[in-house]
């Protein structure tokens, strides 16, 4: 079809991803260097005649990425395949020291799975064609510039041969949001699996495949023929590291492809870099075809057989199921079942405090109020991993009425967050502890007598009286008075 002829269609986005996923080993894939980067760290010092492909040097395969990548494939409820092996990639990047990458090609460790995410409250099965092991590439610098515009180019190999996943989706997105919300519920579920570490940098990678077909080409149920798509030019961005850039990367791109077939102009088939910095893309090369790779097998590795490690090794709650329970077992909302499963460690956290407590007050106190103060010093639980019991003394305190919850959630909690003290130190520093019934029948009294017109309004009926009263009396007890009780202490004097 002309690209004239195009233009006069409504056109259909199709969008399919590449997820390069970094695994959680303690050593390469290959070799027995290090994957944790010192602070210190100098370019090229994390490095082996292994991963810099030296003559003579023979890799062996880690089981842990192994391990990890049969966990990936249980969670996506793909096929773990029976027999696997590696292949060589051949292709020259000055960030690949061989010329050559350690893949699988024909293989692969997984394949056939799916992905269930949400988008605008609407449920999206995404198919995942295949999972497979590989090795990571060194790193590019940019010196002066983007990729396009730099003065120079340094590479550092630290980086290259630590354990990468790449999860191939099928081609069912139908709009940059909905690549969000898939990779924020992959990371989800990555990171219940503890295969990934979301906070390493360059630890999730995307290349997204783009292409525009004709709206009426798409089924009822999304689908397109396979013919549709390859008539279909498509065009390859790569460089997106986060959720939020691909949303952005792919809004721009699809946009500028439909701005090019509404000029009547082709649409290229070739690869784009996403430049973040300017939110463009930019050429960088036609688009390889597979030939071009010239994949072989990998002799200096033998076939690898996984075909009972399925059975043998579990993976946890996953994220859906462990949000089901909680609503179904604390009887939760959907909204704080969402916040409470956010990630694993929240997820325990709060079942380590609902063991001990109320659910509901569990639930108030680490949905609402501790990750909301997290949240406002853009902080995470694992910043206070270590603190943890310290939050469950203060649920304590307040369950027993040792303080009251507004001194607990307006001076205490922010306390501990800004200075580190302990509960028990801020309550004795701030003199928090809740009055006895007598100091606030005093002061009940007091406010009473104090405020004969608002003791009026009261009598005739103005609701805001009483909430004045119980200020008044929460003011002479320094807070430390529950407001519930001085409540209904009120309304006992001003009723007799």
């Amino acid at each position: 079809m002309t690209a004239k002829a195009l233009s006069q269609r409504d056109l259909a986005t199709v969008i399919g991803l590449e997820v390069h996923v970094q695994l959680e080993t303690d050593t390469k894939i290959f070799c027995g260097c290090s994957t944790e980067p010192a602070d210190d760290e100098e370019p090229n010092s994390r490095t082996c005649p292994i991963c810099l492909g030296l003559p003579g040097a023979l890799p062996v395969l880690n089981e842990g990425a192994v391990e990890a990548a049969v966990k990936v494939g249980k969670a996506l409820d793909a096929d773990v395949a029976e027999h696997t092996r590696f292949h060589r990639k051949n292709y020259y990047y000055p960030d690949l020291p061989k010329n050559f990458q350690i893949t699988q090609y024909d293989a692969p460790i997984c394949a056939d799975g799916t992905l269930e995410v949400s988008v605008e409250g609407e449920r999206r099965e995404i198919g995942i064609e295949r999972a497979h092991l590989e090795e990571d590439p060194g790193s590019l610098q940019h010196k002066g510039g983007s990729i396009d515009t730099a003065d120079y180019t340094l590479v550092d190999y630290n980086r290259a041969g630590t354990p990468l996943m790449e999860i191939v989706t099928r081609p069912d997105f139908r709009s940059p949001q909905e690549t969000r919300a898939f990779l924020a519920k992959l990371e989800e579920v990555l990171e219940y699996l503890s295969v990934f570490d979301s906070t390493r940098d360059g630890s999730l990678r995307v290349d997204a495949n783009i292409s525009l077909v004709p709206a009426d080409e798409v089924d009822d149920d999304g689908s397109i023929s396979v013919e549709s798509l390859e008539a279909a030019n498509r065009t390859e961005v790569k460089n997106i590291s986060s959720h939020k850039g691909a949303e952005q990367a792919l809004a721009y791109e699809v946009t500028r492809q439909k701005n090019a077939v509404q000029r009547g102009r082709a649409v290229e088939q070739e690869t784009r870099h996403w430049d973040e910095s300017r939110g463009i893309t930019v050429s960088m090369r036609s688009k390889e075809e597979e030939k071009d790779y010239r994949y072989f097998r990998e002799a200096d590795l033998p076939p690898l057989e996984v075909s009972d490690w399925k059975a043998k090794i579990d993976i946890p709650e996953l994220p859906d199921a462990r949000r089901e329970r909680f609503r179904e077992e604390y009887g939760l909302d959907a909204e704080s079942a969402a916040k409470l499963t956010s990630t694993k460690e929240v997820a325990d956290f709060f079942e380590d405090v609902a063991s001990q407590f109320d659910p509901d007050l569990a639930a108030t106190w680490v949905a609402d109020n501790l990750l909301g103060e997290l949240n406002y010093r853009d902080m995470a639980i694992t910043d206070v991993d270590d603190r943890l019991d310290e939050f469950t003394r203060l649920v304590e305190l307040v369950d027993a009425g040792e303080i009251t919850t507004k001194n607990a959630e307006e001076i205490v909690l922010r306390t501990m967050l800004d200075k580190g003290d302990d509960p028990d130190m801020v309550i004795e520093a701030e003199g928090l502890g809740t009055a006895d019934d007598d100091e606030v029948d005093v002061a009940v009294a007091e406010a009473i007598e104090e405020n004969p017109d608002a003791v009026e309004d009261y009598h005739a009926g103005e609701g805001g009286a009483i909430n004045f009263l119980v200020g008044q009396v929460m003011q002479k007890t320094g807070g430390s008075a529950d407001p519930g009780d001085v409540n209904q202490k009120l309304r006992e004097r001003l009723d007799e």
